[in-house]
């Protein structure tokens, strides 16, 4: 009862926010430690990646404030993560209607940035102690400093994978996919998130200084499916820009051979 009363709580964006921030005020603020960082140079991750997620966390990053970054003593206060709802409710319905305990599954979060959204993950049923993160940086020991274009697991460990908005800052987007699908096991799903913005690389890198990602963008769900060749074996939700002149998401959600 305690359990599920938790996790109705975890739900709840304010609430994961509140946890997620004060693990990272007290990390960056009571433990005074700097945020962990990936520090192999790796051609395939895109310039300014790391510190254009950084800086909606920590305030001390060298790059402008993300336009939406509110801040508490340096710390961001946006940190719940909902936007990652649209990688896992199409997973939770393909789970559901199999009805597969989800607490045995092996989840991997690629890109979250913080404890959010862990927690969130959390929330759907999936069990804390088998969610692992991986990003460029870690204030918490659950998300692990690595890269995603050479995942630190061995083949058929995860039986999920998210990843969201993180394959947009890679310049090799399809030796991504081909991670993804190794550390998969068979049958295992996986959902992937890109954010669709009308406007160009140039008008991107006038208004905020710098480009958000790599030069080559992916514009729709099907250039997600072939980067993964054959390894696909069904699509179970997918969803795609119906106004080019509109920012929009682009979601794939699919399982592997």
């Amino acid at each position: 009862m305690i359990v599920k009363f938790y996790l109705n709580l975890l739900k709840i964006n304010s609430f994961r926010n509140f946890i997620a921030f004060v693990d990272s005020l007290f990390y960056l603020k009571i433990l005074r430690k700097e945020p962990k960082r990936f520090t192999d140079k790796n051609p395939a991750i895109s310039q300014n990646t790391l510190e254009s997620n950084l800086r909606v966390v920590h305030k001390k990053s060298d790059l402008p404030d993300h336009p939406k970054a509110k801040f508490f003593l340096g710390v961001g206060l946006n940190q719940g993560n909902p936007k990652s709802n649209m990688l896992i409710e199409p997973i939770n319905a393909v789970l559901s209607s199999k009805i597969i305990k989800k607490k045995n599954l092996k989840v991997l979060s690629i890109g979250p940035r913080t404890l959010g959204e862990i927690l969130n993950i959390q929330s759907y049923g999936f069990s804390y102690k088998n969610i692992y993160g991986l990003d460029l940086f870690s204030l918490n020991k659950k998300i692990e400093v690595g890269d995603m274009h050479d995942l630190p697991w061995d083949d058929n460990f995860f039986d999920i994978v998210l990843c969201g908005w993180a394959i947009a800052y890679s310049e090799n987007k399809k030796l991504v996919a081909n991670e993804i699908s190794r550390v998969l096991k068979k049958d295992g799903i996986f959902s992937i998130g890109v954010s669709f913005s009308p406007s160009s690389n140039e008008e991107q890198i006038k208004k905020r200084g710098y480009l958000i990602g790599s030069d080559e963008r992916l514009v729709s769900s099907f250039q997600i499916e072939e980067l993964f060749g054959n390894s696909i074996s069904k699509v179970y939700f997918r969803t795609d820009p119906e106004n080019t002149d509109a920012h929009s998401q682009i979601i794939l959600t699919a399982s592997v051979t």
